[in-house]
């Protein structure tokens, strides 16, 4: 019995893998990421996600899942996140302004949410990149002068 539950279990999840996205849903689904691409610092419903890929809140969660291996939430903040450091290593702007800009409110709940996927928080990056920064500065000084 312990082995026919764990080879139905295994079949099933091979079989969940699997199954290919059709063409018209893979497209949905492009249509779907390049809009919280372009949408990442607001607020998007799940409701308007489902009208865009025209699928319902089901099918769209499971295809998303299986194309991206993250779910939809996941996709989005880590598209904030990325936005996010490119903001911290090139401007000069505040760190909540940054998580403003990236869709946050809360800059506490920014640092927490950057440190869970950068593994550092804003501030950290911004310190470790100036460290870095006046360290090859000060070998290309040296590299000059010689």
């Amino acid at each position: 019995k312990a082995k026919e539950w764990l080879s139905i279990t295994i079949d099933s999840f091979l079989n969940k893998y699997s199954n290919p996205i059709s063409i018209a849903d893979d497209e949905a689904l492009e249509i779907v990421a390049n809009y919280i691409d372009d949408h990442y610092a607001t607020l998007i419903s799940q409701k308007t996600l489902e009208k865009i890929s025209t699928m319902s809140g089901t099918k769209l969660k499971k295809l998303f899942k299986q194309k991206y291996q993250c779910t939809i939430t996941e996709y989005t903040q880590r598209r904030r996140m990325n936005m996010a450091e490119i903001l911290l290593l090139n401007s000069s702007l505040k760190i909540q302004d940054i998580a403003e800009a990236v869709g946050y409110s809360s800059h506490s709940k920014f640092s927490t949410c950057f440190k869970k996927y950068k593994g550092m928080y804003p501030k950290d990056i911004r310190k470790y990149n100036s460290k870095k920064t006046s360290i090859s500065d000060c070998t290309c000084i040296k590299k000059d002068t010689i």
